[in-house]
């Protein structure tokens, strides 16, 4: 079969158009998201997420810091690290405004923002933190060099450095990261964080009502999170508390299974089997809820009351099929009621009440002998 020149660009435009529309769609560039603020309220926030603050601080009409501009803030792999880290670019300039135009929620935008550092709606946006660093960084004899990148650690230590007057590359400001990152722990997404002041506050209203168990959970939440952070240190705090109380519960409960006051230590402890899932009294208590299930001392007021349980959930099954017309349904359910293994209950003897008719005719079927 021959194909002629016109055949075979067809053929490989529509090649071309198939391979083109298998591609995956490109990547977002990722934007670089510094923090507005002062350099004490960056540490504090840092702090909180036990993070790094990385700081570059710029000067204008500078050759190496205009490099840093263009070669260090846009660099992508950067910019994701910088996720992890309250960001500040420090800069002492004003600037002319310009309008940009943004996707926001799929619809075309314009917003004013400053003309060099288009991350920030004004020039005083990136002037708040030049004197801070200023004091912060500046060289024995009063001079601050730029371009220069300071991180402190989460403690608000002045931890890393680069100080060259030049633009580092890239993969330095990255490993100064990692560096801290590798003493300090993991840090805290903003709403990670969120999650870990909740679960705390929560904690702290489960020990004021003595609910020991959740208390523990809510601590255990925070610290599955987060085992390096101030948050941590609360909950590490607070959580043998919540242990403690669980104990101390699970022993006066316990000691209420004794002929007398057995149902009701049980239906406690049936209640507190499942209350502590999860928690490190699990076993324990399921162990305990299991003895008492066999213990002969006890096992007839247990029994006595399971009986009592079911007879409750039939009836209330019965009269929910009643009032939906079921009556056929609910009869069957009722007649279960008057059987010799729950007619001795406190259900039964309301099902008469009920339904005196059908009473008697089971009455009828079983006479005393």
């Amino acid at each position: 079969m021959k194909l002629n020149t016109l055949g075979l660009l067809a053929l490989y435009v529509g090649i071309a158009v198939s391979l083109a529309a298998q591609k995956p769609p490109p990547k977002p560039v990722p934007k670089l998201k510094p923090f507005i603020g002062k350099l004490a309220d960056a540490r504090a926030l840092a702090k909180d997420r036990n993070v790094p603050v990385l700081a570059h601080i710029l000067l204008d009409a500078e050759e190496a810091s205009d490099r840093y501009r263009t070669d260090v803030l846009t660099n992508v792999a950067l910019i994701e690290k910088s996720a992890e880290c309250i960001v500040i670019i420090a800069n002492n300039g004003v600037h002319p405004k310009k309008k940009i135009e943004e996707i926001v929620d799929g619809e075309k935008k314009q917003r004013e923002v400053c003309s060099v550092f288009e991350m920030y709606s004004s020039c005083g946006e990136h002037q708040a933190t030049w004197n801070d660093l200023y004091a912060d960084v500046q060289d024995p004899d009063g001079t601050m060099h730029c371009p220069q990148t300071a991180l402190y650690a989460p403690d608000g230590k002045l931890t890393g450095r680069i100080n060259t007057s030049q633009a580092p590359a890239p993969e330095e400001v990255i490993a100064e990261i990692v560096a801290i990152q590798a003493v300090a722990g993991p840090g805290l997404t903003d709403q990670e964080l969120e999650t870990v002041r909740k679960a705390l506050e929560a904690g702290a209203k489960h020990v004021a009502a003595k609910a020991w168990p959740d208390a523990w959970k809510s601590y255990a939440a925070v610290l599955a999170i987060t085992k390096k952070s101030p948050y941590a240190l609360e909950a590490q705090k607070h959580q043998p508390q919540a242990l403690a109380g669980m104990k101390a519960e699970f022993t006066r409960i316990s000691a209420l299974l004794v002929p007398g006051t057995a149902v009701k230590a049980y239906q406690e402890l049936t209640a507190f089997a499942r209350d502590t899932a999860g928690t490190p009294l699990e076993a324990e208590v399921t162990a305990r809820l299991k003895k008492a299930d066999k213990d002969k001392a006890i096992q007839p007021e247990i029994t006595a009351w399971k009986l009592s349980v079911e007879a409750d959930e039939i009836l209330r099954q019965a009269r929910d099929l009643f009032e939906q017309k079921q009556d056929k349904k609910g009869e069957w359910q009722v007649r279960k009621l008057f059987s010799k293994k729950y007619a001795g209950t406190p259900a039964a003897e309301s099902a008469r009440k009920l339904w005196p008719e059908i009473a008697a005719e089971e009455d009828a079927k079983n006479p005393p002998k």
